[in-house]
Formats: structure tokens, C-alpha cells, sequence
């Protein structure tokens, strides 16, 4: 008797766990806004971010991130604009709520152009952030919050990048 309460409660947190899986989306795409805060100088920097998700596991999953913005907080007739590719990680934590906490490492350069002077650079986020899910194919990115660390000339800045906006699931 004993043995098969046993084997009842294992296969009731055997059944959990096979009823938990594939129910992460294999690839999300998002668009959205973002925000880069530039140190030193304390300059903003607005404009886009796009990134692909392909999951590996309903946990984890590869990240391949596109970001753009135009720099504000320059000189009076001095324009600037970074652009930042980076791939990496990202763990996910699946509830069967509609928020969807994660978190990512992600490496790769950023190259940022003032006044026409263009330079290439080392860059990586740690950050993370929430999804809300509206239904099964769209969701919302409420915030992403990374720690953006770049190596300009021999120099670590240490930057903040937010980013929010429509994430599509297929």
C-alpha cells in the first residue's frame, strides 16, 4: 500500500511536468521602442530594437537582438546614432499566469557614429524583463532593463538600455 501511494504521487508530479511541456512558443519576434541612457555625458539615446527568440527548451532559448537609436544631448549641429548587434541566452520562466519573467546575457558590438566619426566596439547586456501575454500569438513587452556595458578607445562606459513594446509568437 505504501509503495503504490508512492508511485501515485510520482506520477501526479511526473504528469505536471510532461503537461508543462511544448508549451513555450519556438520562436518569438518583437519590435519596440528603446532608450539608451550614455555614460559619460549622461546623453539619451531613442529609437528602435527588434529581436528573435528560437526556444531550445520551454526555459531557454537563443537571442539574436538589433537595436538602433538616434542621440540626443549632443552639441548644438552635432548629430549622433549608435546601432548594437548582440546574440546570447535567455531563460524564461513560464507560470500559467500572463506574465512571463526572463532574464539574458547577450554579446556582440555597437557601432556609434558622431559628427560623421564612425567607431566599432565590444558590447553586452545583463538585464531582463516581463511579457505580458494578451493571447496565444501576441504578447506585450511591459519592460526590459539591461545594464549595457560598451569599450570605446581603451574605456568601459557603463550605459542602461530599456526597451518596451509588441512581441508575436509563432
Amino acid at each position: 500500500m505504501r509503495n503504490l501511494l508512492i508511485l501515485g504521487v510520482l506520477a501526479l508530479f511526473g504528469a505536471g511536468s510532461v503537461c508543462a511541456q511544448g508549451t513555450a512558443p519556438k520562436t518569438e519576434f518583437f519590435v519596440g521602442y528603446e532608450y539608451e541612457h550614455l555614460n559619460p555625458g549622461g546623453r539619451g539615446c531613442h529609437g528602435f530594437d527588434l529581436n528573435l527568440v528560437y526556444n531550445v527548451k520551454d526555459w531557454l532559448g537563443g537571442v539574436g537582438d538589433l537595436g538602433y537609436c538616434k542621440e540626443t544631448g549632443l552639441p548644438s549641429g552635432v548629430s549622433g546614432h549608435d546601432f548594437n548587434y548582440m546574440f546570447g541566452p535567455r531563460a524564461t520562466y513560464r507560470t500559467r499566469g500572463k506574465l512571463q519573467p526572463y532574464g539574458q546575457v547577450l554579446l556582440g558590438g555597437q557601432h556609434e557614429s558622431i559628427a560623421g566619426t564612425g567607431f566599432n566596439t565590444f558590447a553586452m547586456t545583463l538585464g531582463g524583463g516581463v511579457n505580458y501575454q494578451y493571447n496565444d500569438r501576441f504578447s506585450l513587452r511591459l519592460i526590459q532593463a539591461d545594464y549595457l556595458w560598451t569599450h570605446f578607445g581603451g574605456t568601459g562606459w557603463n550605459n542602461a538600455r530599456i526597451t518596451a513594446g509588441l512581441v508575436y509568437t509563432f
